[in-house]
């Protein structure tokens, strides 16, 4: 089989390397590398699509907080690595991450391989052998869509279509953010089968059963959870439930009806496969969804997709402002849309808010952080400036110094 690793790439030089520098350590290098940089400040000024939205950023100041300029300090990070690299360009906009991948969908790059990773700069692959670990459960299922489960969200219809306007003194621009959501979502329901999806959301087992106000369950692995907090959400658990669990079993932290869990892997998930202490688990509910919208996808969920959203003329809500928003969690409702298997994966992790503390990890000292987990007594990385770089690394893994290139090291 012929695989891709697609990268958007688009600011801050660390988060980029912090991914080549798993990349690099993968053992498993039979891939093709695909980057894709996202030029621009975003803004889009000659976008008529844009007029109200700009009119209103004149007017009050307020702006989308999400988007970012691009740095093209990171074409010259990725020119000095020996990578083999095919470069794509696209306009950065409001679609952000989720509408990139539709555009990058569009052009057909992926017509030469079986399956593709779609990644975003600032991911982390768990372990050295998180690849091998992929490609040995598609040999082993045959799925067409996995998504990365280290922030797996369920949200009730009723936020979405409320999601900006939810607060005490919602603002012009929360309004016309609200409307640009619903507006996406009511283009997509002129598809007879999602809107069948789009209506059954209140049905949903999931949030009848267990949790009217949503849930996110961060599948990372345990080991970057620390003794205290381990300790006090067991403590917990015992408390409130009367059970025990063994605790060296895999576990998970769960957000739900306001509380903050940690819970046996096997009280959430039934349908699970551990391979190379990877763990990949089947999510039966369309309405759960990875943020960050970073997927694996077969050959045929693609060619399916694509035709869907050509068919459908859906590619036309990437002009619409905010249209991110709306568009991950439509990527979580995608494989059920084209009657797909779901699945998620632990084996990347695209650190954001720290799961116990919300604190943000999103900085230098966070990925080396958690890269310096991941790969215990292999390397040792360290922020400097702009950037991360390697202090240590032991004999077995030096070959990776050839790989990244020596602005990579200290």
């Amino acid at each position: 089989m012929r695989y891709a690793i697609c990268i958007l790439a688009h600011h801050k030089p660390w988060l980029m390397m912090s991914s080549l520098i798993s990349l690099a350590m993968q053992t498993e290098r039979d891939y093709d590398l695909h980057i894709i940089y996202i030029k621009g400040d975003g803004n889009c000024r000659d976008r008529l699509s844009y007029g109200e939205y700009h009119e209103i950023t004149d007017r009050t100041k307020e702006y989308n907080t999400m988007l970012s300029p691009s740095d093209e300090r990171i074409l010259e990070i990725l020119r000095g690595t020996k990578f083999d690299i095919t470069y794509h360009e696209l306009e950065n906009d409001h679609g952000l991450d989720s509408g990139a991948w539709y555009r990058f969908i569009s052009k057909g790059a992926w017509r030469d391989y079986d399956y593709v990773f779609f990644l975003m700069e600032g991911f982390l692959f768990t372990s050295e052998l998180v690849i091998g670990a992929v490609k040995k459960f598609i040999e082993d299922r045959k799925p067409h869509f996995i998504d990365m489960g280290y922030e797996k969200r369920i949200l009730p219809r009723w936020v979405l279509e409320n999601y900006c306007i939810r607060g005490e003194t919602p603002t012009e621009m929360d309004y016309f953010h609200q409307q640009m959501i619903n507006k996406t979502f009511s283009d997509f329901r002129e598809n007879e089968k999602f809107e069948k999806l789009y209506q059954g959301w209140f049905q949903d087992k999931f949030l009848r059963a267990k949790s009217r106000g949503g849930a996110t369950h961060y599948h990372v692995p345990d080991i970057i959870y620390n003794g205290r907090h381990k300790l006090g959400l067991y403590r917990t658990y015992v408390e409130t439930t009367g059970k025990f669990y063994f605790p060296f079993q895999k576990l998970i932290v769960i957000y739900q009806n306001r509380k903050l869990r940690l819970l046996p892997l096997k009280d959430v998930v039934t349908n699970y496969l551990v391979l190379d202490n990877v763990v990949f688990h089947q999510e039966i509910s369309p309405y759960f969804f990875g943020c960050g919208c970073q997927h694996i996808l077969s050959n045929e969920f693609l060619e399916s997709s694509g035709q869907l959203l050509q068919a459908n003329n859906f590619y036309k809500v990437l002009d619409y402002p905010f249209s991110a928003t709306a568009l991950e969690p439509i990527w979580g409702m995608m494989p059920a849309w084209l009657g797909y298997d779901k699945w998620y994966f632990d084996g990347v992790h695209r650190p954001r808010k720290n799961f116990f503390t919300l604190k943000m990890e999103d900085n230098q000292n966070g990925m080396c952080h958690y890269l310096n987990i991941y790969y215990r007594r292999k390397i040792t990385i360290k922020p400097d400036n702009d950037f991360v770089r390697i202090s240590k690394i032991t004999e077995k893994y030096g070959y990776i110094r050839d790989i990244l290139g020596e602005d990579f090291f200290m």
